[in-house]
């Protein structure tokens, strides 16, 4: 979300606030992850990333955030199936599709839907109101092809 990526420290606090967030110093500090991070952040990441910035933080803390930033919209859940695990990012504004790559959860968003056809023609043939779909494709980035 490039609201959230170009925004400074001092604004966090009112970004939670509008997504009806309680403003702590452990939510600024995931937030701060995930706006400067270009792909897929896991929990265990988060928190390996506060740790060497000598933060205190338990994990079961920033799992909480995360799937309280989920469920408010905040932020996006990817599956990694390699890792078997949830990898996180700020949720997008508009439409968008992103393929992930699977060695380094580097996101990278498509620009263009291809399911915009597929996705009108399915309304009128089941006459369902669609109001949006994700749409991600896992593999590895050009970089993790060279390992």
């Amino acid at each position: 979300m490039e609201e959230a990526k170009n925004m400074p420290q001092e604004g966090y606090g009112e970004y939670l606030h509008r997504y009806g967030l309680k403003n702590t110093r452990h939510r600024q500090l995931v937030l701060q992850l995930l706006a400067a991070s270009h792909g897929v952040l896991t929990a265990e990441e988060i928190f390996q990333q506060l740790c060497l910035q000598g933060e205190t933080i338990n994990f079961s803390t920033i799992y909480r955030i995360l799937e309280m930033f989920t469920k408010k919209g905040l932020t996006e859940r990817n599956y990694l199936s390699n890792s078997r695990k949830y990898g996180f990012t700020l949720h997008s504004l508009g439409h968008r599709h992103h393929l992930i790559c699977l060695r380094c959860h580097r996101v990278i968003e498509v620009e263009h839907c291809p399911m915009a056809d597929f996705e009108e023609k399915l309304a009128e043939q089941t006459d369902f109101s669609i109001v949006g779909h994700n749409l991600e494709w896992y593999g590895y980035c050009p970089e993790c092809r060279k390992h």
